[in-house]
């Protein structure tokens, strides 16, 4: 999805390594961005530490996009003359992407830090919201023995992969899968989103520029929208 191309074990396990080294030490490194100019300085081995981690990150990343642009180049040339298909990957889209403001495209070190998001939000993020759906089946074997029963249903005795085309014909499991996220979202907070205009809305002014949150959690626990919003049900 990042990349556009199936990586080897070996190429695998160093991204995986990379990310996880700054994922386990993103918080210690957040001071740093309190003051930059003085932090730096007085904090001194911990950016140093930060630099070394941020150059491993881009021996193992940046080889994959410089390929990445060169395939794409390559591929778009064919694809126009009728000679190949080509699939979009998320790398892609940040090559062309314009900075409206300063009116330029993204430089290498901006589209590996995009890429050691997308990585690292959408890895952590799917993994602990599979970890609390597998607490609830465990927690609930009515709910788990019903999901089993839908899944052979669909895929018959053979099977032992859930594909992809036979994920719509179970609805059982994408309730499982949302109340799941209902009741455990893996994230309390979306991202914070500027209001463009000002706006009354809900009896509340909120002012152009302001700073919007969404509590995810607390939407999904709310008594006025849910029956029982602690409880599991699906």
């Amino acid at each position: 999805m990042c990349f556009g191309d199936k990586l080897d074990e070996k190429k695998i396990k160093e991204v995986e390594d990379v990310q996880r080294l700054m994922l386990l030490n993103i918080r210690r490194f957040n001071v740093l961005n309190f003051w930059p100019r003085v932090t730096k300085i007085v904090f001194r081995k911990l950016w140093q530490e930060f630099l070394q981690i941020r150059k491993q990150q881009e021996d193992v990343l940046m080889p994959l996009i410089r390929e990445r642009r060169r395939v794409k180049e390559e591929k778009v040339t064919k694809s126009a003359e009728g000679k190949d298909e080509y699939l979009l990957a998320y790398v892609d889209t940040l090559f062309d992407l314009q900075l409206p403001e300063e009116k330029r495209k993204l430089d290498e070190k901006e589209i590996m830090s995009l890429c050691t998001e997308f990585l690292s939000a959408g890895t952590d993020t799917t993994s602990t919201a599979l970890q609390w759906v597998m607490a609830n089946l465990v927690k609930y074997p009515a709910i788990q023995e019903k999901l089993f029963a839908e899944i052979k249903g669909v895929m018959g005795d053979a099977e032992r992969e859930v594909k992809e085309e036979y994920l719509q014909k179970m609805p059982y499991l994408k309730a499982v899968i949302l109340e799941s996220l209902r009741r455990h979202p893996p994230v309390y907070f979306v991202a914070p989103h500027a209001v463009t205009e000002g706006i009354v809305f809900g009896g509340f002014l909120f002012p152009k520029n302001a700073s919007i949150n969404f509590g995810l959690a607390e939407i999904g626990l709310d008594s006025k929208l849910w029956d029982d919003p602690m409880t599991f049900k699906a």
